[in-house]
């Protein structure tokens, strides 16, 4: 061979030696990257507002009062007038036009947004398994249909005591239910009265 054409060789092959990194760095550069998932929604809590008693006094040692917020739903509840639970427990009935429930408060390790399933043990040895939903702030929120309201929640307004228990959290602590039956049937006709279009 003469010097033209090993020169050529070379010079070619140093060519593709030279492009060849080019070409993967262009090819790297027109790449399309996928842009990371965003990160979810943080977990709504329950709308809130300052309330307006329904009535003018606690009865029963519960108070119900008249809430409407921002949104222009309003709605209604009831809360005990002194706390009088065992173990930090606490609870707060809740009645809307569209879905009704109660929150659970004093629930520290419940995380936001999760679900969990619930066991409500009544001392009359009544069994009720309920779903809930972490709030910020801690608390688990049990929600209902607001039809079925009273029927759902009638243990609570029969039973004297109720104590709650999770799979996942473990056990929560139990409530005397004194005066539910008042609390559940006031926040109720509170809707009916206020909270209904």
């Amino acid at each position: 061979m003469d010097r033209q054409h090993l020169g050529r060789r070379r010079f070619g092959l140093g060519n593709a030696r030279l492009t060849a990194p080019l070409v993967l760095l262009a090819l790297a550069a027109c790449q399309t990257t996928v842009a990371p998932t965003p990160a979810p929604p943080a977990p709504r809590g329950l709308e809130s507002a300052a309330g307006q008693p329904f009535r003018s006094a606690p009865r029963s040692g519960w108070a119900v009062t008249i809430h409407k917020p921002g949104s222009g739903r309003t709605y209604c509840q009831a809360a005990r007038a002194a706390e009088e639970s065992d173990g930090g427990l606490g609870m707060v009935f809740r009645t809307a036009s569209a879905e009704s429930g109660f929150t659970l408060t004093g629930v520290t390790a419940a995380t936001p947004g999760e679900r969990y399933e619930l066991t409500a043990s009544f001392d009359q040895g009544a069994k009720l398994m309920l779903g809930a939903r972490g709030l910020p702030g801690g608390g688990l929120y049990v929600s209902v249909p607001t039809k079925t309201y009273l029927e759902e929640l009638a243990p609570f307004a029969r039973g004297k005591r109720v104590t709650f228990r999770s799979a996942t959290l473990g056990d929560l602590g139990s409530l005397a239910l004194s005066g539910s039956s008042w609390a559940i049937n006031a926040s109720d006709e509170c809707r009916i009265l206020h909270a209904d279009p």
